[in-house]
């Protein structure tokens, strides 16, 4: 994470014009693009023909992914500082991997979801030895099935 490269064909990635707002989507390259719904659908992870347990590690007080973050464009527009939005609503990132996991779990799978307190973006990082026992039992789940 402390030596990743940057540019189009690493992180962010590139990003191609459309008609649509906020005018930019994602490319064909890069980290980032590789998540975005043009090419991975995470609300299509209950189709999968095997589901191995899963286990959302998250921080608590995580800015970045959240139900209002401020990396979100549309969100950033209701609040009045991205000129031109046009109403797109923002992106609860919570509230849409719950729904994700939700599926996956009426499907069969097994989801635990893992708010870790005093944690932000970078749970591995912040709160190691939480992340690491989380981590492992998760992995340990999956030996046995």
């Amino acid at each position: 994470m402390l030596t990743t490269r940057v540019g189009d064909d690493h992180y962010p990635g590139d990003s191609r014009v459309c008609d649509t707002w906020p005018g930019v989507a994602p490319g064909t390259r890069g980290v980032l693009n590789c998540l975005a719904p043009t090419h991975f659908r995470i609300d299509d992870l209950h189709t999968l023909p095997v589901l191995p347990p899963v286990t959302w590690i998250r921080g608590e007080d995580d800015v970045i992914v959240c139900d209002t973050s401020l990396f979100d464009l549309a969100h950033l527009g209701a609040l009045g500082a991205v000129p031109g939005w046009d109403g797109t609503p923002a992106q609860p990132m919570l509230d849409q991997t719950r729904h994700a996991l939700g599926l996956y779990a009426r499907a069969g799978g097994r989801v635990r979801e893992i708010a870790v307190p005093g944690a932000g973006h970078a749970v591995h990082v912040e709160r190691p030895e939480e992340f690491g026992a989380a981590l492992l039992e998760t992995l340990s789940e999956g030996a046995r099935t």
